[in-house]
């Protein structure tokens, strides 16, 4: 039952990614994108260019990619990439909160009744003052990028489906040309 319900959350996932990704239109890129965005794109005919956006227009994106310019109309783009990087204070709050739980939990488990002990408490802000760093240099280093527009394709088609039954529990993956 569990093995049928992760299936089903699987397939259901990637839809929706693949979905998130072609619901955008091109003229409806500058909702997502902004000027001095870095980003990936794959042309038509499978080129990637990586470039900082200059000016996006309802049917044209400019690029600008070693110190050249370049144009490329809707019709050229095939998949948009934005860079992100992970912001640091969702790291420094999780590492935070680690390194007081993990000091709770050497107190604890070495006496009772000494958590809340005064001499004890300069120790949480030094466990979660390292676990907050040790956060923070985690996200620093997480980057990556996200699709934000792929075309349409015009005779291309993906549906991903879970099938589930007495007998069966699985996903059902078909791809059209």
């Amino acid at each position: 039952m569990i093995r049928t319900i992760t299936l089903a959350l699987a397939a259901a996932a990637v839809t929706a990614s693949l979905a998130e990704a072609q619901n955008v239109s091109f003229d409806r890129l500058a909702l997502r994108l902004n000027q001095g965005d870095r980003v990936t794109v794959t042309d038509s005919e499978g080129r990637e260019t990586k470039g900082r956006i200059v000016d996006l227009s309802a049917s044209t994106l400019s690029l600008e990619t070693a110190g050249l310019r370049r144009e490329l109309t809707g019709g050229d783009v095939s998949v948009i990439q934005r860079r992100y990087h992970d912001p640091l204070g969702n790291g420094a709050l999780i590492g935070f909160v680690s390194g007081v739980a993990f000091l709770a939990t050497l107190v604890s488990a070495g006496c009772s009744g000494c958590a809340n002990d005064p001499e004890v408490m300069p120790w949480y802000a030094l466990f979660g003052g390292a676990g907050a760093g040790i956060g923070m240099g985690f996200d620093a280093l997480h980057q990556g990028s996200r699709v934000v527009y792929r075309a349409a394709p015009s005779d291309r088609r993906l549906a991903v489906s879970p099938v589930v039954s007495r007998e069966r529990q699985g996903v059902s993956v078909s791809l059209g040309f």
